[in-house]
């Protein structure tokens, strides 16, 4: 389960078993702080307004005057090692990123998708990925703990995950190519009453995370669904275009 914060008159959520990792600090966004239209994405945009809210929230996160590493996101299966800071500046294409480069966060932006921070207990290395149903196809989140093992030599029964809001299985219809091209009939529910199956991404990444040899103990899975909570959350199916981003963001203290 996740809580909720509120630091600066802005509402964030964190899990306990990330803050129980030595160093690692984390959050994810809502839409709420003194409007309800607290936006940080995309990353493509120059707006001011959403480059002073990224630097108020990595505040309230903890992370003050924290570069940002981000990814141009493209619903691939790419996973990119941060050596540096560079990707403040410039962002990496890619769907999930690792590193073990302290005070500096690792972020991925979401409106729907699936946000899942990963970290090593002892605090040496972190992950944050971005999972729609593409990056589900493509095995992103396994692949994102393959990365981690083989980059840092942690192991995997070291890692904890946390799968945050997200558009869940009530709310998210595909069609009969999506399950096919995703290839796991086990993370897609059907009911009589709905005309097609719905994807439940938590689910779909949960299994891959498990494949990937992280106990099921230690993967924590949020129930708050972006389409049902328009309270809190931006939902691309809800809202279409106009709609805000989402932010989840890790970071390792220097």
């Amino acid at each position: 389960m996740l809580h909720i914060k509120r630091i600066s008159q802005i509402t964030l959520l964190g899990a306990p078993a990330l803050e129980a990792a030595p160093g690692v600090i984390h959050a994810f966004s809502t839409r709420r702080a003194e409007h309800n239209e607290f936006t940080l994405g995309p990353n493509s945009s120059t707006n001011p307004a959403i480059q002073i809210n990224r630097s108020r929230f990595l505040a309230a996160a903890g992370m003050p005057g924290w570069p940002l590493l981000k990814l141009n996101q493209t619903h691939s299966g790419i996973v990119r090692r941060m050596v540096d800071t560079g990707a403040a500046n410039e962002p990496f294409e890619g769907d999930a990123a690792v590193t073990d480069v302290r005070g500096a966060a690792l972020g991925v932006q979401t409106a729907d998708c699936v946000p899942i921070l990963i970290a090593d207990r002892l605090g040496r290395a972190i992950a944050a990925v971005h999972a729609g149903w593409r990056g589900a196809a493509a095995r992103i989140a396994q692949n994102t703990v393959y990365r981690l093992v083989e980059e840092y030599r942690v192991s995997p029964s070291d890692l904890v995950a946390v799968i945050g809001p997200h558009n869940a299985a009530c709310c998210y219809e595909v069609g009969e190519d999506v399950v096919e091209v995703v290839g796991d009939p086990e993370s897609f529910v059907r009911r009589p009453d709905w005309p097609k199956p719905h994807f439940d991404q938590a689910l779909a990444n949960q299994r891959q995370l498990r494949q990937a040899g992280i106990p099921e103990r230690q993967i924590i899975v949020s129930n708050l669904c972006t389409h049902c909570r328009s309270d809190l959350f931006f939902s691309y199916r809800r809202e279409g275009g106009r709609a805000g981003r989402l932010l989840a963001i890790i970071g390792l203290v220097p």
